[in-house]
């Protein structure tokens, strides 16, 4: 597969839908990749979705697990990469579905009168599975991120707890 090596904030935009606007004479389907950056808050040599560019558009079509991608390339020039050794997301955990999943949690705690453990919390197997199958990838997907994310402070860190303790 085709990937590129783009600016995080770029990427950044692409991952939560907004337009970002291209060279017209790219095309095709890519894997992009954040380049390497120190900018606080933000993924470096991280490889973050598939992405269809086209007609000067770039068009989200799968978010992939986090994955170290570290290939000095200019901006937007293409190079090969092998898709052995990356995994499709079932969701977009930067999108409308990520807090829809996140509200339907949140609606079942408030609504939960059975057991908790002795810090408060529902036992994992008092949740219903649809919603426990999405809230384990989306723990997954963030714990991966992490390992990308320039977080000198641990403010992002601190921000993602995972939805179930271990």
């Amino acid at each position: 597969m085709k990937a590129i090596n783009i600016p995080a904030e770029i990427l950044m935009k692409v991952l939560v839908g907004q337009e970002v606007k291209v060279n017209e004479n790219i095309k095709g389907v890519y894997l992009l990749v954040a380049k390497e950056n120190s900018q606080p808050g933000l993924p470096s040599s991280m490889a973050a979705c598939v992405a269809d560019i086209a007609l000067g558009q770039v068009q989200l079509q799968k978010l992939v697990r986090p994955l170290n991608i570290a290939v000095d390339q200019p901006d937007w020039q293409a190079y090969e990469v092998d898709e052995f050794f990356f995994t499709a997301e079932a969701h977009n955990w930067f999108g409308p579905e990520a807090i829809v999943i996140e509200k339907r949690f949140e609606d079942f705690q408030k609504e939960y009168e059975g057991k908790r453990d002795d810090q408060g919390r529902i036992p994992k197997d008092a949740f219903p599975e649809e919603l426990v199958k999405p809230l384990l990838q989306a723990d997954a997907y963030w714990a991966s991120y992490r390992k990308y994310v320039n977080d000198p402070d641990g403010t992002f860190k601190e921000k993602f707890k995972p939805f179930f303790s271990a």
